[in-house]
């Protein structure tokens, strides 16, 4: 009983992750009162947000399905997760388009996908020292 629990939160949290990206990319957003630096480290603040925003996607979505994919874990993680990610961080950046006030820019999508695919991987290292560790004992 604990475990579905444990399952449904975990889903629920990635499910409600989608819809706030989605919402964040959709709806406008007035930063103009807010003092951010243009930069940092040299790379513009609202690539880092983008980046920082996509960078969960392939954590959640492994921690929600992992147990229906279990059978074929590899290319859960590196297929399904990256690819569809990739698919999300290029759907919203389309979106965005759909808004007056929001543009759609190709560095944005490039700082989406990096983020999906830099997160795609530490999943899978995680995955396979989490599953190894377990071998060893």
């Amino acid at each position: 009983m604990k475990e579905i629990k444990y399952d449904y939160i975990i889903k629920l949290t990635f499910y409600l992750y989608i819809l706030t990206v989605l919402s964040l990319m959709l709806f406008s957003i007035n930063v103009s009162d807010i003092n951010v630096p243009k930069e940092i480290m040299g790379i513009a603040i609202d690539k880092v947000v983008h980046f920082l925003i996509f960078f969960p996607y392939p954590f959640l979505l492994y921690v929600s399905f992992k147990r229906k994919f279990k059978a074929n874990v590899s290319f859960f993680l590196w297929v399904i997760i990256p690819l569809s990610g990739i698919f999300f961080a290029v759907a919203t950046e389309f979106l965005q388009s759909l808004n007056p006030d929001r543009s759609f820019e190709l560095s944005d999508m490039a700082a989406n996908v990096s983020a999906i695919v830099s997160a795609s991987v530490i999943s899978s290292i995680f995955h396979y020292f989490h599953v190894w560790s377990r071998r060893l004992q």
